[in-house]
């Protein structure tokens, strides 16, 4: 038998890490995934272990070479692509000094509040976007915990620290390909490199970030221990890979200017290809992140936890239990909030259960507002549906005035949200785009594929290659009615976001301290073990 050319991709998510291996048309061979979860002891904390993370990377592509039968030399490549917006400290020998944490972790609020009241405006100029997150939580772990600082010779990403795991690699090898660069708040991204000008604007030395690389980059080779441990053998190119929304795009096809989608996951978030560098200075509702084909950007609005918040809907309204009855709760909650008109007999939610981060808003909370007697399970539940719509409808409206011309595409939709019809029509109805939800959910670990083969030389184009990987289903067209309808609907959403704004900051007061700043007790992974 011919050996065969493999492609292995691994998704390491806030929720789960899954590894799946590829066939160079885009044929998936099997697909192997393991849970997890960032230790939440009290509100405001949310620690990954990094060591645990790389455990279950190891494991996921142990199953699969046993499960596929892959042989040593039949993979031509490894890539990762994972959580953008957070940071980790190594030391010189690769040894974790800090945990990893990402915007569910709120401890650093104050200082990325502080930061970006000072330089909200430089920063969106020179990086593309206001959500400075790397930045400020790398200047809030040095003021925490300086003892853990001191030790640190490197800050880098969750998939950063796991390729470096697995190709050998010592701090000074440190690397982040340019896909992140929007949200560190440090970076000159049109130039792909580490502004001078911000990292003083952060107190941060250049010298403990990584070097910058492409994505498809070759940063190592996995080690002979890690081949053997994985079943792969040594000597697999590891190639540098994407931040895991960017990776999602590519293996979406959304690499030509004007396409739109929707990613219905943890983090929704409405996004444009575009090929202008446009940042956006007035409303701070869309976020410019460089596209793995340089020159391109994707112009999009995140939504902080929407998916953990549809999750939780279900969880604490309709009963379930585990990750078995989700869908079947979601297919009952569905079902009976479809019978409901537009706009839920009048009551409106606010989905900002961990803060809002398009603008950086840290204090607002989520909020149902409107509510009677009359109310249903399934009325809470279409609201906060409609919430989501109605906010990638304002960043809709932010990306026609920084873009103008900007066609009428339609929306093309993948995440595990897709799996609402329910959901996707609204979307539609409320944007008054068709929806085109595609067919494989999870479109990352493709995305990473893309790039194995352009790194080491099967593919010669981006576009071209991901098209071979992907394929849509049924588009939804909206509904007129509805349309006109959730316009009115979508004026009132707008006015009552300042006031759950203010109302939360007044909130947030009385337990500020506490939340925010108290620590976990005894988890392994502290900053100052």
């Amino acid at each position: 038998m011919a050996a065969r050319t493999l492609l292995l991709g691994v998704d390491v998510g806030s929720g789960s890490i899954r590894a799946e291996v590829f066939l160079a048309n885009g044929q998936s061979l099997g697909q192997a995934r393991r849970t997890h979860h960032p230790h939440q002891p009290i509100p405001g904390v949310a620690e990954y272990d990094p060591d645990a993370m790389t455990a279950a990377v190891l494991s996921c592509l142990r199953e699969l070479a046993t499960r596929c039968a892959i042989r040593p030399g039949e993979t031509a490549g490894l890539a990762l692509d994972g959580m953008i917006s957070g940071v980790m400290g190594v030391d010189a020998d690769w040894v974790p000094t800090t945990p990893y944490t990402t915007p569910l972790d709120m401890r650093y609020g104050d200082t990325l509040n502080t930061i970006l009241a000072r330089h909200e405006r430089r920063i969106r100029e020179v990086t593309g976007s206001g959500m400075a997150v790397i930045g400020p939580k790398i200047a809030w772990l040095k003021a925490a915990f300086p003892e853990a600082c001191a030790r640190t010779r490197k800050f880098v990403t969750a998939t950063g620290f796991i390729a470096g795991k697995l190709a050998g690699l010592r701090s000074a090898e440190a690397f982040v390909d340019f896909t992140y660069l929007w949200s560190t708040g440090l970076s000159d991204t049109l130039q792909y490199r580490w502004s001078d000008e911000l990292c003083a604007a952060h107190g941060i030395s250049r010298q403990l970030l990584p070097r910058i690389v492409e994505p498809t980059a070759i940063v190592g080779y996995l080690t002979q221990a890690m081949g053997r441990e994985t079943g792969l053998g040594g000597g697999v190119p590891v190639v540098a890979g994407a931040g895991d929304q960017s990776a999602g795009f590519v293996g979406a096809g959304l690499n030509r200017p004007g396409m739109m989608a929707d990613v219905a996951g943890t983090y929704p978030i409405l996004a444009l290809c575009t090929d202008r560098f446009v940042p956006d200075l007035e409303a701070r509702r869309i976020e410019l992140f460089p596209s793995p084909i340089a020159g391109q950007f994707h112009a999009c609005q995140i939504i902080n936890g929407g998916g953990l918040t549809h999750t939780w809907i279900a969880r604490e309204m309709g009963g379930a239990t585990d990750e078995a009855s989700l869908a079947e709760v979601f297919a009952s909650l569905d079902a009976k909030a479809a019978t409901l008109a537009p706009g839920c007999d009048g009551l409106v939610c606010s989905p900002h259960l961990g803060g809002r981060v398009c603008p950086a808003q840290t204090a607002m909370r989520g909020v149902w507002l409107g509510f009677t007697w009359t109310h249903r399970k399934e009325h809470f539940h279409r609201a906060f549906l409609e919430a989501i719509a109605f906010e990638h409808a304002l960043a809709l409206h932010v990306l026609r005035k920084l873009h103008p011309g900007l066609p009428a595409p339609e929306l093309r939709g993948f995440g595990g949200g897709t799996k609402s019809v329910l959901w996707n029509q609204i979307k539609a109805d409320v944007l008054g785009l068709p929806y085109r939800a595609l067919d494989k959910v999870d479109q990352a670990t493709w995305g990473d594929a893309v790039l194995i083969g352009v790194a080491v030389g099967l593919f010669d184009d981006i576009a071209r290659a991901a098209e071979q990987g992907w394929q849509a289903g049924a588009t939804l067209q909206p509904n007129a009615a509805n349309h006109l309808a959730y316009q009115q609907i979508l004026r009132t959403y707008a006015a009552v976001g300042p006031a759950v704004e203010d109302a939360c900051e007044h909130l947030r007061e009385p337990s500020r301290a506490h939340a925010v700043a108290a620590e976990p007790s005894g988890h392994p992974t502290r900053p100052d073990r």
